[in-house]
């Protein structure tokens, strides 16, 4: 059944007590919803019924509580030793998933790597998945091999792993057991509009012919690759990488989900809503806009069809009933942005002005510009001072011979050329290279 339009309710409050930069979305059988929750550094679990104001349950991390960096300078004279709170705590987390045998599985953005908690609680350490732990380890998150700042992952019924290698501009394959992976979509570590090429993917999602779709994020498209070809096609947006607001256009996709009946759910994060692509088309229709989002991010559909997604802008998760369907007794009802106060005024540039150099004199009368007086005064100018530099101690330095310097030519009486304008223009405003706004 496809979804009313409305949003039924919302998780979350937009506070930090409760959901911060939510993300990645995953549903499970039981119709629970888990969040990554990027700016509170945990995942938290919604019920199927949960109303916003319960907040939900954080399964893994510690709200609020951040995995901090190593610090290489502490206690120097012993063994490096893992960084505090390595196992429980998470840097970022933008996305979640469970595994078959019920562990969640959480992609850990700036750690670049899947770490796999089981149980979905904190009962043990947890254990990194990617990069396989057999595997030769990369000396740094900067070397071409490493996995560098991941927005996406996707577990395959054959339990293997599909991750959006954002920052590498590619998309890798994890097979279970593997030590290498395969490369399934982009040139590693270089970035452009071909066909061959992605620009900062975000997510990835397969069709019902086994197609991968990828958002190519700031190339403003969806790709589509065969499997083994590397050669994309692009469904939806632009071929040549320019954004726009049109129903046929995108700008900045993130979250990617498939409907029962093929159709392509798009997040259009910088355009600030939810597209829907029905098979073989490029015309998309709007599912939900402005009047209930800001910053679309992850999307998600349920077995009933209803849709689910996460504004980060917001700190809210939206969910759409299908048609027919009762929201429950508890849930709150979704509401419109609230309206922000509007920026303040940018300060006008002051008028340009022609810059005029001073008149030099040397004994005769000076000559006015023709646009500074209406006519000359018939005074004459007194006489300028010869100029005497300053004596100097002897026995120090060898003196300046003294006397007059030399003569400036005479002023011509006519018009002065013109000058070059003086003007003023406004500071360039410095834009995220990945085309993000502040809050990533």
């Amino acid at each position: 059944m496809a979804p009313t339009g409305v949003a039924a309710f919302q998780y979350g409050t937009g506070e930090k007590s409760c959901l911060n930069q939510p993300r990645g979305l995953h549903l499970d059988e039981a119709g629970n919803l888990y969040v990554a929750d990027f700016g509170n550094f945990c995942v938290v679990r919604f019920s199927l019924d949960d109303a916003a104001a319960k907040g939900g349950a954080v399964v893994v991390g510690v709200r609020g509580k951040q995995l901090m960096d190593i610090d290489y300078l502490k206690d120097i004279d012993k063994p490096l030793a893992p960084a505090e709170g390595e196992g429980v705590l998470l840097k970022n987390p933008i996305d979640v998933a469970l595994s078959s045998d019920g562990a969640l599985l959480v992609l850990d953005c700036p750690m670049g790597r899947v770490q796999r908690f089981d149980r979905g609680q904190q009962t043990s350490l947890a254990t990194v998945v990617v990069p396989p732990p057999r595997s030769m380890p990369a000396k740094s998150l900067a070397v071409p091999e490493a996995i560098k700042h991941p927005r996406c992952m996707l577990q395959l019924s054959d339990e293997s792993l599909v991750i959006c290698d954002t920052w590498s501009h590619r998309v890798l394959k994890y097979s279970k057991d593997a030590m290498a992976p395969e490369l399934l979509a982009g040139t590693p570590n270089s970035c452009g509009p071909s066909e061959r090429q992605l620009n900062f993917p975000s997510c990835v999602a397969f069709d019902a012919e086994g197609g991968l779709l990828v958002s190519d994020t700031n190339n403003h498209r969806i790709q589509r690759f065969l499997p083994g070809d590397l050669t994309g096609a692009t469904v939806a947006g632009s071929s040549s990488g320019t954004s726009g607001d049109g129903l046929s256009e995108l700008c900045m996709p993130t979250g990617l989900a498939i409907e029962v009946d093929g159709s392509l759910l798009v997040a259009d994060r910088g355009n600030g809503r939810v597209l829907r692509f029905k098979p073989g088309e490029t015309t998309g229709e709007l599912v939900l806009g402005k009047e209930l989002m800001e910053r679309p991010w992850g999307v998600a559909v349920d077995k009933d069809g209803g849709i689910f997604v996460s504004d980060e802008r917001r700190g809210i998760v939206l969910r759409l009933l299908p048609s027919g369907a009762t929201a429950p007794a508890n849930a709150q009802p979704a509401t419109a942005p609230s309206k922000r106060a509007p920026a303040p005024a940018p300060t006008p540039a002051p008028t340009s002005m022609t810059f005029q150099p001073p008149s030099r004199s040397n004994g005769t009368t000076a000559v006015a510009p023709k646009a500074a007086v209406a006519k000359a005064t018939p005074e004459v100018a007194p006489k300028t001072a010869v100029f005497q530099p300053p004596e100097r101690v002897p026995n120090r330095a060898t003196a300046a011979p003294q006397g007059e310097p030399p003569k400036l030519p005479k002023a011509t009486p006519t018009e002065p050329e013109p000058q070059a304008k003086v003007t003023t223009t406004s500071s360039h405003v410095a834009k995220d290279p990945l085309g993000l706004d502040d809050l990533d």
